[in-house]
This record gives C-alpha cells, sequence and structure tokens, in this order.
C-alpha cells in the first residue's frame, strides 16, 4: 500500500508540474491582458508600459520556426534555444514551491486569500448536496429493485433522467423562471445580491432561502447518474450463484440486499466520490455565476473575464490538486474496501 501511495503521489506531482506548464502556455497564446483591457477602456490613460515589456520564455528550451535569410529560403527543422532558468514555468513552481501564490491584478489582493474567502461558499452547497445525492440515490435503487413493478418508482425513475439530460443553465433558468419570478411564484429570490450575512453557515441557519434553488440544481442531475449506477449493481447481484446461496440459507430479500449486494454497489460509489474533488471549481461555475454565489465557480468565471491570469492559474492549480486528490483516496479507498486488487500487485 504504501508503494502504490509514492508511486500515485510522483505521478500527480508530475501531472502537476505539466498542467502549470500548459497554464503557463495556454495563457500566453490568449490576446489581451487586464491592463490592455483598462487601457482600451480609459481613452485618456497614456501609460504603455506594458506593452513595451518584452515577455519572457515559456519554458526552458525553445523551438522557433526558422526564418528567410537573404537567399529567401527556409530551413526544414526549427532553431533550438536554451532560455535558462528565466522562464515563466521555473518562476511559476519557484513561487509556489515557497508559498507565494501571486495577487490579483485587479485588486492587488492575494490569490490565496481570494481562494479562502471562496471555499465555504462553495462548501456550504457542495457538502449537503454530496450526502443529498448520496441518500436519495442509495434509497432509489434499492426500492426500484426490491419493487421493479411499482410505476410511481418508474415515473421518478424517467423524470431524473429527463432532468440529468438538461443542460445545468438551462434547469437553474427554469426554476428562476417558476419560482423566483413575481409573475408566477415568488418563493425563493433570484440570487444573493441582498444576503444580510457574510458567512454561508450562517445563512443557512437564517437565510436558508437564499440556498435552495442553488442546491437543487446540483442534486437533481447527479441523481439520476448515482441511482442507476446503484441499481444496475444490484440487479448484477441478483443474478450471480451467490446471490441464491444467501437467499437459501434463509436471508430475507432485504437482508440479501444489505449483505450481498451493498458491498459491490459501493464500488462505483467510490469511484464518484473521488470525482467530487474537482467539482468544488468546475462542478460550480455555472450553478455560482447565474445565482450569483460568491464560490470559486464564480471567482473562476470572473477572473477569466477580466483576465485575472495569476488568479486563474491559481484556481487551474487548485483544481488539478483536488483531482489528482480525489483519485488518491478514491483508489485507497478501493484497496481497503477490495484486499485482491493489493494481493494482485
Amino acid at each position: 500500500m504504501i508503494s502504490f501511495i509514492i508511486k500515485r503521489v510522483l505521478s500527480g506531482l508530475f501531472s502537476l508540474g505539466f498542467i502549470l506548464f500548459l497554464s503557463c502556455w495556454l495563457i500566453r497564446l490568449i490576446p489581451g491582458s487586464y491592463h490592455e483591457i483598462m487601457q482600451a477602456e480609459n481613452a485618456f490613460e497614456q501609460n504603455s508600459d506594458f506593452h513595451n515589456l518584452t515577455p519572457e520564455p515559456v519554458f526552458y528550451f525553445s523551438w522557433i520556426p526558422s526564418t528567410p535569410d537573404s537567399s529567401q529560403t527556409l530551413s526544414l527543422y526549427p532553431k533550438f534555444k536554451w532560455n535558462g532558468h528565466e522562464n515563466s514555468f521555473h518562476n511559476l513552481v519557484f513561487n509556489y514551491s515557497s508559498g507565494n501564490f501571486g495577487k490579483s491584478v485587479v485588486d492587488q489582493q492575494a490569490v490565496f486569500g481570494k481562494f479562502l474567502q471562496a471555499l465555504p461558499w462553495s462548501l456550504s452547497l457542495q457538502l449537503p448536496a454530496i450526502l443529498m445525492i448520496l441518500f436519495i440515490s442509495l434509497w432509489l435503487g434499492r426500492q426500484s429493485v426490491l419493487y421493479p413493478d411499482s410505476w410511481i418508482l418508474t415515473i421518478v425513475n424517467n423524470s431524473f433522467i429527463w432532468i440529468h439530460a438538461v443542460p445545468v443553465f438551462w434547469l437553474a433558468s427554469l426554476l428562476l423562471l417558476m419560482f423566483a419570478n413575481p409573475d408566477m411564484l415568488k418563493l425563493f429570490p433570484s440570487g444573493m445580491q441582498n444576503l444580510e450575512n457574510p458567512n454561508p453557515w450562517l445563512v443557512w441557519l437564517k437565510q436558508p432561502e437564499f440556498m435552495i434553488l442553488p442546491l437543487i440544481c446540483f442534486v437533481l442531475p447527479s441523481i439520476a447518474y448515482l441511482s442507476r449506477l446503484v441499481k444496475n449493481g444490484m440487479e448484477e447481484v441478483t443474478h450471480k450463484f451467490y446471490w441464491i446461496r444467501a437467499l437459501s440459507s434463509g436471508m430475507s430479500y432485504q437482508q440479501a440486499l444489505k449483505s450481498e449486494a451493498y458491498p459491490v454497489v459501493m464500488m462505483p460509489v467510490i469511484a464518484w466520490i473521488g470525482s467530487l474533488f474537482p467539482m468544488l471549481i468546475s462542478g460550480s461555475l455555472i450553478i455560482e455565476q447565474i445565482f450569483s454565489v460568491p464560490g470559486l465557480g464564480r471567482l473562476m468565471y470572473h477572473s477569466i473575464t477580466v483576465r485575472d491570469w495569476p488568479q486563474v492559474q491559481f484556481l487551474l492549480f487548485i483544481g488539478a490538486t483536488f483531482t489528482i486528490l480525489g483519485f488518491l483516496i478514491s483508489d485507497i479507498l478501493y484497496r481497503i474496501y477490495n484486499p485482491q486488487l493489493n494481493s494482485k500487485q
């Protein structure tokens, strides 16, 4: 197990380095910066220092395409150039390893501080959503196997499948139109612009109506996928030999599901749990933007919009770290839950 964890950590560090390199390279390819946008909006500003700066190389070496010489001939091979340690990737890795994550070019605040301010808002929605998805999906999958001919469960499962097929931004817009519209049902606020409390956990206690619609958008699309995994896993178990042996030993149908089916079903559930870590940023971007939730997804959206590249790079780094951490935890849980994987290695 220890050697497996070390291998996963080393491969994760290599992946993080590659993602940092990609972020440096892709950001270099995107035209415009925050300062150039501000100068374009302010025609009277004459400061052009940012235009005169020579961009530093992206990596330790470069492959430069050949240019025509006096004879107007091109070489078939690009020119190799060694850039040394004065490059964007080296400086980014050195700063991150020393704990210097940079400052936002918009308000000069530390990008790590803005991340800490947005993280509780994303967690306050994601954690209740995960618990609700797990509970509802396990219960719905189990009931679908116990009562396969129930027309109520058939309607519920088909409804969740339809909701799963609907894009998230469309689902959020429909919920706002139906339940936050004065012309229809004004049951919930349309966003978090008028919040009185900056603490998201206190908002759940004092003003929970602000959290209901975003929570529904997180929960409903995932129930169809996970409940289908649970149902298919349980139905597969009922065709196995050990299922017949469990029933013949005197167990009831529900007892056999609990002792024989749930251990098998938990394997894909563990894989799903491992994919939840990067959802803190990528999965909440659209929902937080629509409902004006000041979380990580909205911070990423706003940073990309205004070309705040230090903040974007840090959020990409955090998202990659969450992804690798989720895969590592998922693999460890797999091996704890199924020791045969360790014996095969």
